[in-house]
């Protein structure tokens, strides 16, 4: 079968290639056939080689954005059952260190990831630990399925701490999972939301997704745009995608006093921050990742089954699996909202 691999370190290093099918899933594994996999901004970070990308055993298939159909299982699996759409949750944790007996299994210290740790769904049929399928409804379409995944995450910052029901929220970065964000935040009540990004094709996608304001902060200020719509306010959380050093320090005076502001965006290097304003403000600050699990699946799978939340037009190429690099150079270059591939294609 034709696979999408790091097969290099540096820069790029991706591999088209002819690989061997998976064989039959071994104890609480299951095969599954790939339907549609989506570019993340981790397999973007894996293409430049930053940080997180180096614990990798090269070659290793990328994806783990993925719907897909359960084909086989293995001894003791009993959630999923052959024939079964299902989407991936990306962490596998250890489910057995001090973090997860908290029920913080989604930042646990020991967390593996497809596609990053061992083979992930860029490829025909990739095998999963059963403990990260999530059984699809029917009524989410493929593509959206594949999709739920960084889905998760928008719903995850939505809910998180005072959650965004009438407040006026600011979603700095309008990356894919920050569009998201926007009619995830819409569906669950907040009274108005102002995106800010640099990109004309993610900003008019943002008004699209229901953002009130869309801001493109290379040439225009938003502190005063966020003032003036909120009675000189500030915002009540602004959460941040972006990781851009300017828009992290610019966070604080967007914020409300005793407002939150909620951090996603992962900054290149060290970021200055003054952070007396964030103490004098009273400000909570959350970082938030992942998804947790698996409440914010309960709730990301209700708000796209009943259809409160569309993401599907955020998806503006299908390509099969051989023209991959015409996927990553879409996105690397700011031409693509979110990129899918068809396994089967």
């Amino acid at each position: 079968m034709l696979a999408l691999r790091k097969s290099q370190p540096g820069i790029g290093g991706l591999s088209l290639d002819e690989i061997a099918s998976p064989a039959q899933p071994g104890p609480g594994q299951v095969l599954v056939r790939v339907l549609n996999a989506g570019i993340c901004g981790t397999d973007l970070h894996i293409y430049r080689w930053g940080p997180f990308a180096h614990r990798m055993k090269l070659p290793t298939v990328l994806g783990h954005e993925m719907c897909g159909v359960v084909e086989a299982v293995g001894e003791g699996v009993s959630r999923v059952a052959p024939g079964m759409r299902v989407s991936v949750e990306s962490h596998v944790p250890c489910g057995h260190c001090y973090t997860c007996h908290r029920g913080w299994a989604h930042v646990c210290p020991n967390t593996r990831y497809p596609g990053v740790d061992f083979d992930g769904g860029f490829a025909a049929r990739t095998i999963l630990p059963e403990t990260i399928l999530w059984p699809v409804p029917e009524s989410i379409p493929t593509p959206v399925a594949a999709m739920m995944e960084p889905f998760g995450i928008a719903v995850h910052a939505s809910l998180e701490g005072s959650g965004v029901s009438g407040q006026t929220v600011v979603v700095a970065g309008c990356g894919p999972i920050g569009l998201m964000n926007i009619a995830a935040a819409r569906a669950l009540g907040a009274l108005r939301v102002i995106a800010t990004d640099v990109n004309p094709l993610r900003l008019k996608m943002a008004l699209t997704m229901g953002a009130d304001r869309a801001i493109d902060v290379a040439e225009q200020d938003p502190l005063p745009v966020v003032r003036d719509l909120t009675h000189g306010r500030g915002a009540d959380v602004v959460i941040e995608y972006s990781g851009h050093a300017k828009s992290l320090a610019g966070a604080a005076a967007l914020t409300t006093n005793g407002g939150e502001i909620r951090l996603l965006g992962v900054p290149e290097g060290e970021t200055a921050l003054d952070l007396e304003a964030w103490l004098i403000k009273g400000l909570t600050v959350r970082n938030l990742h992942g998804r947790r699990l698996f409440s914010t699946w309960e709730s990301a799978t209700a708000l796209l089954a009943e259809g409160k939340v569309d993401i599907a037009p955020l998806v503006s190429h299908v390509l099969p699996l051989n023209e991959a690099m015409i996927g990553f150079d879409a996105c690397l270059t700011g031409k693509a909202v979110k990129v899918l591939f068809d396994a089967g294609a």
